[in-house]
């Protein structure tokens, strides 16, 4: 009884898969990647808001010692890439990608460039050119867990789950330090209606860099009837939420779960929300 009610959790959980990127335009906060050559995502996540952090500049800080994979790099396609960075930063993710595009026409073996691009790819919803990106990346730098983590974003979003939870366990492979391949991993596995406890400790794991991921926790624990745990997945995501729409539900609903008095706010939100 409790998959079935779980199975029917999962197919009302819009936020699952299909509202990754809803808001496009980046965020100022800084999630601190793992490596200085990689494009990691951001803090405040929006997969169901998953966002991208801003690429980490390929070039070093004044002083700096220039990264050997980077010596190679010419600078006008090294100088469009630091234009695309300050373009994201702005919040013009047009003029970012077209930046991107320019110094991949003077360097196509660019592979920053091209996991960049494919992400404001993922942005504008264009995800088969987002693929065919990273699909670059991969082919140039076949041992990028950055690039393998995109990939399998990428398939996740265009339905290929399988191919998406290979890709991330590749991607984890890697980089096993890293808390992207375990979030999409972890996605990944509850599309394919696998609620197993892989899947929760990819979710767990993972849930400081992408908040979100405990707002996932909190309707599954939910369901299984664990209500502790729900109560705690809430307040993990309060600590840093995402999206203000899916704050205010998760107070509410976070009020209700400990016999606290919701807000007058709280009227219209259900009694176990939905989230974006």
């Amino acid at each position: 009884m409790k998959f079935a009610k779980v199975v029917v959790l999962l197919a009302s959980l819009s936020f699952l898969a299909s509202n990754l990127l809803a808001q496009s335009a980046p965020r100022r906060q800084v999630w601190q990647p793992a490596g200085q050559d990689n494009v990691a995502f951001d803090r405040l996540d929006r997969f169901a808001s998953i966002r991208m952090a801003a690429t980490p500049n390929p070039t070093p800080p004044p002083g700096g010692v220039v990264p050997v994979s980077q010596l190679h790099i010419p600078g006008k396609a090294l100088k469009e890439y630091e234009r695309s960075q300050k373009a994201f930063h702005s919040g013009d993710i047009t003029s970012s990608a077209t930046h991107l595009q320019k110094a991949l026409e003077i360097y196509p073996q660019f592979v920053s460039a091209h996991n960049a691009l494919g992400l404001r790819y993922v942005q504008f919803h264009e995800y088969d050119k987002a693929l065919a990106e990273h699909q670059s990346a991969v082919a140039i730098s076949p041992n990028d867990g950055e690039a393998h983590t995109n990939l399998s974003l990428d398939l996740l979003l265009l339905n290929r789950y399988s191919e998406a939870e290979a890709e991330a366990r590749h991607a984890l492979e890697l980089d096993p330090q890293t808390p992207g391949p375990r979030y999409v991993l972890g996605r990944t596995l509850i599309a394919q209606l696998q609620v197993t406890p892989e899947a929760i400790r990819m979710l767990k794991e993972s849930q400081d860099a992408f908040p979100n991921a405990s707002l996932v926790l909190a309707q599954l624990h939910f369901v299984l009837g664990n209500a502790e745990e729900t109560v705690n997945d809430l307040r993990h995501y309060l600590r840093a939420p995402t999206d203000r729409d899916n704050q205010h539900k998760a107070e509410c609903w976070l009020a209700r779960l400990t016999g606290e008095t919701p807000d007058a706010s709280c009227s219209d939100v259900p009694g176990r929300p939905s989230f974006r």
